[in-house]
């Protein structure tokens, strides 16, 4: 006859403890979840959405308007202080002698604080013709580039005579740090090429698993969770409602993602403007196209210089008569669905777009500047650009 006590150690064992239990349940839970999207599909989803919706808005808020028509009275005084003419500085003469670099000007354009020739903005510069080559660094005296871009976007770089003998300095992300690693580069098929000293500085601001996350995070519970149960069935079709969503979020989504997921690498580039501008070394930042990630960064230097909200709603807003492309890292090239991103929302510059963005840093975090403190670039910090960067302090422009 078997021992009991043994007996019953054996059924015991046999029997599922409550973390297990837990576990199939959630997932028998989680495979019926997938199953019924799978055979229901979008018959549906409008009907999850708005049941699901209800119960997430207890923990995040109502659901984000369309911006198209939607304009809070917050953005709307900021629209209202707008002025769209930039002032005139010794820089701006340069800039209409550009032929293949566009997109580029002074942030001493818009903030009287920022003295002319210190900090420039553009569209990426490496396709610069001799004359563009010629403006960019014995007139205006760059030393500095600060490349916004993707490494994909960056393996698609022609060879150029302007950073054919530059140093290269790359971010290195750690965690929640990002760190400038040291190369050298040289290209002896460019024997023109100038021989000042020139630098080059890599952060990429959008890199590609950061930024799916990050959208599925901001779009609706129910369509995220839709998506997620069509991905092992079809992907692209989990991927248009995801789609579907980005594109009602907009350039608004987009910017509140960059400020989410790039904290590392904009205060990385806020340090490195600062000590260029305090050698007095004239540094130029750039994205693909000048307009979104070169508009973020913008709008944060701004901030710090002093500059008005409709300084930076100026700013930002002259990209919309000269940008129609859409630059999201590569990624639009990338990804097939993001082919069906809305070109007229993703290739323009509106002054809504930008008064939208200081609006969320204002209620997020309480403005631009506990933002910069939020990313670990400190008030003092901001102080010290601001500083380095003061009209009060002489630069020199060879015209």
């Amino acid at each position: 006859m078997p021992d009991q006590s043994t007996s019953s150690r054996y059924r015991r064992s046999c029997q599922p403890t409550d973390t297990q239990a837990r576990g199939n349940v959630f997932q028998c839970g989680f495979g019926g979840w997938m199953l019924f999207a799978h055979v229901y599909g979008t018959q549906v989803l409008s009907a999850m959405q708005a049941y699901t919706n209800v119960i997430w808005t207890v923990f995040t808020g109502p659901p984000r308007p369309a911006l198209a028509g939607v304009v809070s009275p917050k953005i709307k005084a900021l629209m209202d202080g707008y002025k769209g003419a930039p002032r005139q500085v010794p820089t701006s003469a340069c800039f209409k002698q550009l032929q293949k670099v566009k997109n580029m000007r002074d942030l001493a354009e818009v903030c009287p604080n920022i003295a002319p020739g210190r900090i420039l903005r553009s569209a990426c510069p490496t396709a610069a013709s001799e004359q563009d080559i010629d403006i960019i660094r014995h007139k205006l005296g760059i030393s500095h580039l600060v490349d916004l871009r993707s490494e994909f976007e960056r393996s698609e770089d022609p060879a150029s005579p302007l950073v054919a003998e530059a140093e290269l300095r790359v971010s290195k992300r750690q965690g929640s740090i990002a760190q400038m690693e040291r190369f050298e580069q040289r290209d002896s098929q460019h024997p023109n090429s100038v021989n000042a000293p020139l630098i080059i500085h890599h952060l990429s601001l959008l890199e590609r698993s950061r930024y799916y996350k990050a959208i599925l995070l901001k779009i609706p519970f129910a369509t995220s969770a839709y998506a997620l149960a069509w991905m092992p069935f079809n992907p692209s079709k989990g991927k248009s409602a995801i789609m579907a969503e980005v594109n009602r979020g907009g350039l608004p989504m987009l910017y509140e993602i960059l400020l989410e997921i790039a904290g590392p690498e904009l205060k990385c580039a806020l340090e490195v403007i600062t000590e260029a501008a305090e050698a007095g070394e004239p540094l130029l930042f750039f994205c693909r196209v000048g307009k979104d990630r070169t508009g973020v960064l913008a709008a944060l230097i701004l901030s710090c210089c002093g500059a008005k909200p409709e300084e930076i709603i100026a700013d930002y807003h002259r990209s919309d008569s000269v940008v129609s492309e859409i630059a999201l890292g590569g990624l639009e090239k990338e990804d097939k669905e993001l082919h069906q991103l809305d070109r007229a929302v993703f290739s323009k510059a509106p002054a809504e777009v930008m008064a939208a963005t200081l609006t969320h840093l204002d209620e997020m975090y309480g403005g631009p500047s506990r933002y910069l403190e939020s990313i670990g670039f400190s008030r003092e910090q901001q102080q010290r650009l601001a500083k380095a960067v003061s009209a009060s302090r002489d630069h020199k422009v060879n015209l």
